[in-house]
C-alpha cells in the first residue's frame, strides 16, 4: 500500500476515534489487514490524548528533559534511540512531542524554526502531527495543512541552497503529502461537514465564508509558492536543480488540484 493511502486511513481511524468517541477495535475491524500498523498508531493517540490534561510533577518534568536531550544526543552520532526505541517512528515522535508537552513546551518552541538537516526537525514534525490530530474541523484541519505547505517551501529553498537533492526530495514530497490532503478534506463537502444546508443557505453562513477563506488564501500560495521556488532556481547547487525543478512543478500541479477540488 502507498504511504498516502495509509496516511489517509490513519487520519480517518485518528478522527473516529478522537472525536466521534469509536474504539479502537472498531477502527481495526474496519481495515484488518493493516490492524498490525494501526494498532500501536492508534493507541499513542489516544494515549496522547488522555495524558494531556495532566499536570506533570516537577521531577518528571526534570527526567523528561533530560531524556529527551539525551536521545537527541544518541541521534546526533547515529546510533539508535534508547528512551523511545520500542515504538514505531510515527508514534516516538507524537510521544516525544507529548512528553515535551508535558516537561513545558521550551523544546517544542525551539524547534518551530528548526530546518531539515537539524536536530530538532523531528520534534517539529512531530508537533505538527499533533496539531493535525487534535484539530477536528476538516476546515480548519485543511487550512492547518495550507499553512504547513508554506513551512514546506521554506525548507525546501533552504536545502536547495545546500545542494541536498535528497532532502529537497523529502521535503518536496511531505509537501506534496499536505496538498493531496488539503484536496481530500474540500472534495466530498457533505461527508466532511463543509455543507448542512443547501447551497443558496450556506452562501450566506459561517462555512461558506471559511470556505472562501481557505480557497483565497490557497489561491495566495498558488501563486507566491512556486515563483518562491522559481526565483532560486539559478542560484541553487545544479546537483540540487532537478529535486527543486520537479517540486515546482509538483506544487503546481498540486494547488490546481486542490483549487479545482474547493471550487466544486
Amino acid at each position: 500500500m502507498k504511504s498516502n493511502q495509509f496516511n489517509s486511513i490513519l487520519d480517518e481511524c485518528l478522527e473516529r476515534l478522537l472525536t466521534k468517541g469509536e474504539t479502537i477495535e472498531q477502527c481495526l475491524a474496519s481495515y484488518p489487514e493493516l490492524a498490525a500498523e494501526l494498532k500501536p498508531l492508534l493507541e499513542t493517540a489516544l494515549a496522547t490524548k488522555q495524558a494531556s490534561a495532566i499536570q506533570p510533577r516537577p521531577e518528571f518534568k526534570a527526567r523528561a528533559r533530560y531524556q529527551f536531550h539525551s536521545a537527541l544526543q544518541e541521534a546526533k552520532s547515529g546510533r539508535r534511540l534508547p528512551v523511545f526505541g520500542w515504538l514505531p517512528g510515527w508514534a516516538t515522535a507524537v510521544t516525544i512531542v507529548l512528553v515535551l508537552l508535558l516537561a513545558g513546551g521550551g523544546t517544542v518552541a525551539a524547534a518551530g524554526d528548526s530546518m531539515p538537516d537539524e536536530a530538532l526537525y523531528p520534534v517539529k514534525i512531530a508537533s505538527e502531527q499533533v496539531q493535525l490530530v487534535f484539530t477536528t474541523s476538516p476546515l480548519d484541519k485543511a487550512e492547518l495543512y495550507a499553512r504547513l505547505v508554506d513551512r514546506r517551501v521554506d525548507e525546501i529553498v533552504y536545502v536547495a541552497a545546500r545542494g541536498d537533492a535528497r532532502q529537497v526530495e523529502m521535503v518536496s514530497q511531505r509537501l506534496n503529502n499536505h496538498l493531496v490532503r488539503i484536496a481530500s478534506l474540500v472534495s466530498v463537502p457533505e461527508e466532511a461537514g463543509f455543507l448542512t444546508a443547501p447551497a443558496a443557505e450556506m452562501d450566506r453562513g459561517p462555512q461558506a465564508n471559511g470556505r472562501g477563506k481557505l480557497r483565497r488564501l490557497l489561491a495566495g500560495y498558488a501563486v507566491s509558492h512556486p515563483a518562491k521556488l522559481r526565483a532560486v532556481l539559478a542560484e541553487v547547487p545544479e546537483e540540487a536543480r532537478p529535486a527543486l525543478l520537479r517540486a515546482i512543478v509538483l506544487s503546481e500541479a498540486r494547488y490546481q488540484q486542490a483549487l479545482a477540488a474547493i471550487a466544486d
